[in-house]
């Protein structure tokens, strides 16, 4: 499937020198029993009031600590208050929660509680399904205005099917930064006749953006949803499937995203020297992100040394190597300074000390 599509995988026009990736670590503590609570409400991302459906379906999974191996599936209703507590020895309850309703796409996040301590309540903003929409309920409208720099022209469509009203809609809400007004309008994109036409090119690179702007808002199943679509279309390129590991990552399917950047390492060969310096500088980042993932999800203190010492280590060997090259291109410099963050987060949160290799 995924390796079917990686045989015709287009490579990124990056410029960038080689890259070639060239490293440590330490100690938690755990208490007594203490409640520890979490209350949220879900709203309307458009209009910011209740949901529009009277009940919606509440899934949680208690990812730390893991002693409590505990999961629930609640139907509630969708204008009060949910409330979610457990008694947490360790010093973090996190969970990992979903929300659902009938006119909404479902919201994915994973939420965390210090031990002892009573967050929220947190609102939880859902985005409507524009195809549920019904008449008479308009959602947020197009702002009519003059594009702005950057922005792709708007062109009249010549073939049937080939609408590109929302693309280009997505787009202008995508460069100002607009992430629901951007999901919205992808959302309306009419699917190309032909993967390889110039609208299906246009299509597969505004799916991928659509998609980052799920992420941005946090909503990494839908994200998840969107990157397959991207990765089984006729030629998706790299980029599709860099972000289908980080959202297989991000939702704690961490063996197939190291999956999907193997198959795609093993793709490289097909690519040119420019393209396959990008590409390797990238996945060895995001291999790195998901192995801090599993430092954030870890749920014993052992699990968490381990995996904190095995993120630092590749996230270091990924800023040694992304620093050799000249120029460094643009992504690569924004990783680079995302993954000395996450450095200084895991040290700081498992006793700090420390350098490469240590």
């Amino acid at each position: 499937m995924l390796q079917r599509r990686l045989s015709t995988v287009l490579g990124l026009a990056v410029l960038g020198g080689c890259y070639s990736p060239p490293d440590g670590p330490p100690a938690i503590r755990s208490r007594g029993l203490e409640t520890t609570q979490l209350v949220f409400q879900a709203v309307d991302a458009g209009t910011g009031s209740a949901l529009s459906d009277a009940e919606m379906t509440v899934r949680y999974l208690v990812r730390a600590p893991i002693v409590f191996d505990a999961a629930s599936v609640r139907r509630v209703p969708s204008i009060e208050p949910v409330e979610i507590s457990h008694e947490v020895a360790e010093d973090t309850l996190i969970l990992e929660i979903r929300l659902e309703a009938e006119s909404y796409h479902g919201l994915d996040t994973v939420l965390s509680v210090v031990r002892g301590g009573s967050a929220g309540p947190m609102t939880m903003r859902m985005s409507r399904r524009l195809d549920r929409v019904g008449q008479g309920q308009p959602t947020q409208p197009e702002v009519a205005q003059g594009p702005s720099a950057g922005d792709p022209p708007d062109e009249t469509p010549v073939a049937a099917g080939e609408d590109r009203t929302p693309l280009r809609a997505g787009d202008r809400a995508f460069n100002r930064g607009a992430w629901l007004e951007a999901t919205e309008a992808y959302q309306g994109m009419p699917a190309p006749n032909d993967d390889m036409s110039e609208y299906g090119r246009e299509y597969l690179a505004a799916k991928i953006r659509q998609g980052v702007a799920h992420i941005n808002r946090s909503e990494f199943g839908r994200a998840l949803e969107i990157f397959e679509e991207t990765a089984e279309m006729s030629s998706p390129g790299p980029d599709a499937f860099l972000r289908l590991s980080e959202a297989q990552c991000a939702v704690g399917r961490s063996e197939e995203g190291r999956g999907t950047l193997a198959q795609l390492a093993r793709a490289r060969s097909r690519m040119t020297p420019a393209e396959q310096s990008n590409v390797s500088a990238m996945i060895a980042y995001r291999r790195g992100v998901c192995t801090h993932g599993e430092f954030e999800r870890a749920e014993t203190t052992r699990a968490r040394v381990r995996s904190g010492a095995q993120a630092t280590q590749e996230l270091n060997a990924f800023v040694e190597g992304a620093r050799g090259m000249s120029p460094v291109p643009q992504d690569v410099y924004n990783a680079v300074l995302d993954a000395e963050r996450r450095v200084a987060e895991i040290r700081r949160l498992i006793g700090g000390g420390g350098g490469s290799g240590a």
